[in-house]
């Protein structure tokens, strides 16, 4: 596998489609052996699936996060924190855990301060979801196998290992799913258009 390591650190607006901004973050090039349609190779995919179950098992304690809703998700090692925590000290200690944990590169702390959403507001994020993945999987020209999307108070998070023309063009995608509030992009890019 060949690193083009070309770090793209911020936040960049890309611009407003349809009332929805679309916000391209922390873009990584890299390419890698594709397993399916996957483009992680076997042990990345075993990687990132035992950081997320483990991490999910560690915020799902209501001991250590009481009143909160933690989601994880983690693509190549990259820990996307997303939901909601009662008070900064949560939010901090949720951070800490996932830096703290083995193999993970990168965080995405996009936890509210708030009181956790309500199973209505959970189900609309689910619906926005499914409507994008459906959409993303008819349109030509993106791999939408290589695209984890994650919906939280209507803000529609994408991750995966695609090439920024493809990137643009699931963001532009994503920006027309009605509900959606905005579209973050945390997209690891291959080369290519």
């Amino acid at each position: 596998m060949r690193n083009i390591s070309n770090l793209v650190a911020g936040c960049l607006l890309l611009g407003s489609l349809s009332g929805c901004a679309v916000v391209a973050v922390g873009a990584v090039g890299a390419t890698a052996a594709a397993v399916g349609n996957d483009p992680r190779s076997g042990g990345a995919l075993v990687d990132d699936n035992s950081i997320q179950s483990k991490l999910s098992g560690k915020y799902g304690n209501s001991d250590n996060f009481p009143d909160s809703n933690i989601y994880v998700d983690v693509f190549n090692k990259s820990v996307l924190l997303t939901g909601q925590v009662k008070d900064d000290a949560q939010k901090q200690f949720a951070e800490n855990i996932a830096r703290g944990y083995p193999g993970v590169i990168k965080i995405y702390d996009y936890l509210s301060v708030r009181l956790p959403s309500s199973m209505g507001a959970r189900s609309t994020d689910s619906m926005i979801t499914a409507q994008l993945k459906t959409q993303l999987l008819s349109a030509s020209g993106i791999p939408s196998n290589s695209i984890k999307v994650v919906t939280t108070e209507g803000v529609i998070y994408m991750m995966g290992m695609i090439t920024a023309d493809e990137a643009e063009s699931a963001a532009k995608i994503a920006a027309s799913v009605g509900g959606a509030t905005k579209v973050v992009t945390l997209f690891d890019y291959k080369s290519g258009k």
